[in-house]
């Protein structure tokens, strides 16, 4: 087991075990296919590829990389890339799902992930059922005998509720399910769910593992059966990472502890300025007293993550209004880039929910997710304060 310190292993695990020449840096590996020496060679590929090349869609030595410095990261067997953060969520909940399966999923959820869920999963015969984040390990207690998995987000989208892990994957163990945690916003910095029993972790590496806005990819990591059976899905629905991208997340992931540790301070310093102002009804960070699940984030999260909530007193319009006055934050969708970021979940993330998943997950139609970049903190406070001027 290696026992270096995240840092250590963001700059530099796996990489040495793909190169063939002593470089700094993870060459890109654009080759579609691979040579074989003889028929001989080809065979043995196929008796047992590890560590042998074929196709891209299969394996490639830069994807590689990038499996072997994240699965270092999450404490895992193995981990796999994707194309991006929906393809390693459906390949996941594929692997482990069949007709006549019940899948629970936490009612604080991504938005298009609980569409996934409920739209797509369920044409093949897959029963949703949801439960409240606060209540997921009850709810794995209680379930039918059908059900075989449980998705949950842990902070969530984009009120950063946090969920009882160590609670949550025990039962799930106890009752034979497979639990599966989108970690999107805490990351390994944060939170290292295999380590508290949950059986897959996922991430839409496009946000805070990259971290610069500029590539799609996702990840899933856990033990090597498991993964294995995942791996299945990728190689039958080509999900995979383009090599290139996967060049630029090994390089975003150097960065990766440094990145989260500023934005938690950050978002914690912009909560904290929001919190009390007279045109703000509520803010929702972990690391706030006021927020639900305070005592469990002090006790599972390193800290609170770059994503925070606001809701303006004034509902909807006032919230647009703030919205548009910001000068600094950019209004733009998705989240853990090196720029601040506002969106308004019932016109984004959550657009297509119903007024029950609204109401379930805490959002109300005032509310503004902000995530915070690696602008100056007092900058950040000054621009959010000028735009509430407006509502």
């Amino acid at each position: 087991m290696n026992t270096q310190k995240l840092g250590t292993l963001a700059v530099h695990a796996g990489e040495d075990e793909v190169l063939e020449v002593p470089s700094v840096n993870v060459p890109v590996y654009l080759s579609t296919t691979y040579r074989f020496a003889d028929a001989a060679a080809a065979e043995a590929y196929l008796d047992d590829p590890r560590g042998k090349w074929l196709y891209s869609r299969l394996e490639n030595p830069t994807v590689l990389a990038a499996e072997r410095k994240l699965a270092a990261l999450e404490g895992a067997e193995a981990a796999l890339c994707f194309a991006s953060g929906m393809a390693a969520v459906t390949a996941a909940l594929l692997a482990v799902l069949k007709q006549g399966d019940l899948l629970l999923v936490s009612d604080a959820l991504y938005g298009e992930s609980l569409r996934l869920c409920r739209d797509v999963l369920a044409k093949f015969g897959v029963e949703v059922r949801s439960a409240p984040i606060a209540g997921l390990a009850q709810a794995v207690e209680e379930a039918p005998s059908n059900a075989r998995a449980l998705l949950f987000e842990t902070p969530a989208n984009p009120m950063a509720r946090v969920a009882d892990v160590p609670a949550v994957a025990n039962a799930c163990r106890r009752r034979g399910l497979t639990s599966i945690l989108d970690a999107t916003f805490a990351t390994p910095v944060n939170l290292r769910p295999l380590s508290y029993g949950v059986d897959l972790v996922l991430h839409s590496a496009t946000k805070y593992l990259n971290g610069h806005s500029d590539h799609l990819a996702g990840v899933v990591a856990g033990g090597k059966a498991l993964v294995a059976e995942v791996e299945k899905v990728r190689r039958s629905t080509g999900a995979n990472l383009d090599p290139a991208v996967a060049y630029d997340l090994v390089r975003g992931v150097k960065t990766l502890e440094v990145r989260v540790l500023r934005q938690n301070e950050t978002a914690l310093q912009v909560a904290r300025a929001l919190e009390g102002h007279p045109k703000v009804a509520r803010v929702s960070y972990p690391m706030l007293p006021s927020h639900p699940d305070h005592a469990l984030a002090k006790r599972l999260l390193r800290g609170g993550g770059g994503v925070l909530a606001f809701s303006a007193k004034g509902g909807y319009e006032a919230i647009c209004r703030v919205h548009d006055a910001l000068r600094i934050v950019a209004r733009a969708s998705s989240l853990g880039g090196v720029e601040s970021l506002a969106s308004i979940p019932v016109i984004s993330s959550h657009r297509h929910a119903t007024h029950a998943e609204l109401a379930a997950a805490g959002i109300d139609r005032g509310t503004l997710r902000l995530s915070v970049g690696l602008e100056d903190p007092e900058d950040l406070v000054a621009d959010l304060l000028q735009a509430l001027e407006r509502a």
